[in-house]
């Protein structure tokens, strides 16, 4: 279920792989003075009253403009309380944030595989790129062979979305982390394991490891984040 009904039919249109989950992501900016009630209304949503149930809820640290990011899978509305559920929070947010962003993107990862993700962890690293004219691609290949090489290097890898309607990016990663510390940590190899780690996975080198990103997108949004817990409850 996406939370913005304008977004439906649009959704509805569009046709997955079979190995991708659908996800509506939506990111909101609260109006100044009205974070707490945003807060509030985020986490006092009863969730399960939508056919996907509570959407995973990260709250910005540090980096872009956004306050709130919930992630949740997509799911049609078939019931009349899903449908006013939608309606309720819709109207109630609008009445919270200065301005709303909201979208579909697909995902390899499932979304049993994310939830479990989420379960242990209370930190996230989220980047947002725009690609470059014609090089959508070749974008998706970097942020692959990217986790590949993170792999390598003993470190998690992210989560790859690719976004398919209602925003100008085109794909975005989520890293999952127990914290900030955990984040910051330094992968515990050489820089000649480094560079070796690099080439496998398909780099030219170390250092080719960010320059071709920077040559395969016009924008990009950096962003942390820390869990926002939201309570299971009976529908």
């Amino acid at each position: 279920m996406m939370i913005k009904p304008i977004l439906l039919a649009g959704f509805m249109a569009l046709s997955t792989a079979a190995s991708a989950d659908t996800y509506w992501i939506s990111q909101y900016r609260a109006a100044p003075g009205k974070f707490p009630a945003l807060l509030e209304l985020v986490t006092s949503t009863n969730w399960n009253a939508f056919e996907d149930g509570p959407p995973i809820v990260m709250r910005h640290s540090q980096g872009n403009h956004w306050d709130l990011m919930l992630l949740g899978k997509h799911a049609d509305c078939n019931t009349n309380t899903c449908l006013q559920a939608a309606k309720d929070f819709e109207n109630a947010a609008n009445q919270l944030v200065d301005s709303d962003l909201s979208f579909q993107a697909m995902s390899d990862t499932d979304w049993s595989t994310l939830k479990a993700k989420d379960e242990v962890s209370g930190f996230y690293h989220i980047e947002m790129f725009n690609a470059g004219a014609g090089k959508h691609e070749a974008l998706m290949r970097q942020r692959i062979i990217e986790n590949d090489y993170i792999r390598r290097i003993g470190q998690s890898p992210n989560d790859i979305f690719e976004v398919t309607f209602g925003s100008d990016f085109d794909i975005f990663t989520i890293g999952f982390y127990e914290s900030l510390q955990t984040y910051a940590t330094p992968a515990d190899v050489t820089p000649e394991e480094a560079e070796a780690a690099a080439i496998a996975a398909g780099f030219k080198n170390r250092a080719d490891v960010s320059f071709l990103l920077r040559e395969l997108i016009v924008g990009h949004h950096d962003t942390l984040a820390v869990k926002v817990p939201v309570a299971e409850k009976a529908p």
